[in-house]
């Protein structure tokens, strides 16, 4: 299940740098934030199996935002 979360994260990563580069439609972009969102909503923001460490109040798996003053 991370390992699915890691991908779909850098998979939409990827195509949101790439739509905003490109100037897609706002619809483009506005759908991808919602898949982001959604793989955000189902990770459980840790993991038994890479053990990463959060950093600056972000999930190191699916980027969510867990402190939005940057402290752990």
């Amino acid at each position: 299940m991370i390992d699915d979360i890691i991908n779909t994260h850098e998979k939409l990563e990827h195509e949101l740098r790439l739509a905003l580069a490109t100037m897609e439609r706002s619809d483009k972009v506005f759908e991808i934030k919602k898949q982001i969102i959604a793989n955000q909503m189902r990770c459980p923001h840790a993991s038994d199996k890479y053990n990463w460490t959060i950093a600056y109040g972000k999930c190191p798996y699916c980027g969510f935002v867990l402190d939005v003053g940057g402290n752990v």
